[in-house]
């Protein structure tokens, strides 16, 4: 009596798309996506750091009594976020829509994806329109005049710039809150086998 051989699919070898059924498109290895996280994070503590460090020197600028403080409070303020901020908005933005791309969480298919998108988007322009042009602001100032003096010459800016590392604190800690916790539900976007697999 002979034996038929029946051959059947290495459950290793075969990909992702092969076991459903359907295509999965470019995936992240498990070292690629374990990197870009780990910028991914990087970027977001290092941009809640400089808004803590930004919020301590703008608030002691706009208190403190002595001119020199004042003076050099703006001018380092006005030296640090042009160069620190925008290479961490733009990294984070990116790393995030890398994770979205090469990941099973894509960009369009949970809610919670989607408004940390629109989140980090909004934050990456309004550095450029906003934080980094009123930084420029606060610079040129002279250690030998007054506090008075000093914000006086720097004018409304010493009290505006006080509301952008708040408002981008809060937003940075919402986007971690949700990518921790993943609220919601799939979009409208979501193909119909994706929501099969899901329920």
């Amino acid at each position: 009596m002979t034996v038929e051989r029946v051959e059947t699919p290495n459950r290793l070898t075969r990909s992702a798309g092969e076991r459903t059924g359907r295509r999965t498109g470019w995936r992240l290895s498990p070292v690629q996506r374990k990197a870009i996280m780990l910028l991914h994070i990087v970027c977001g503590v290092g941009w809640m750091g400089a808004d803590i460090v930004l919020f301590i020197l703008l608030y002691t600028g706009l208190t403190t009594d002595d001119g020199a403080t004042a003076a050099a409070c703006y001018e380092a303020v006005s030296i640090f976020i042009p160069i620190a901020v925008p290479p961490l908005a733009l990294g984070m933005l990116a790393t995030g829509l890398l994770l979205g791309w090469g990941t099973k969480w894509g960009l369009l298919r949970y809610w919670w994806v989607v408004v940390k998108l629109a989140l980090a988007v909004i934050m990456v322009v309004l550095v450029f329109v906003s934080l980094v042009p009123g930084a420029n602001e606060l610079s040129g100032t002279d250690a030998t005049m007054t506090a008075d003096e000093v914000r006086d010459a720097i004018g409304g800016a010493t009290s505006q710039m006080m509301f952008p590392p708040v408002v981008s604190f809060l937003m940075l800690g919402t986007a971690a809150f949700l990518s921790i916790f993943k609220p919601w539900r799939l979009t409208p976007w979501t193909s119909s086998s994706r929501r099969q697999e899901r329920s």
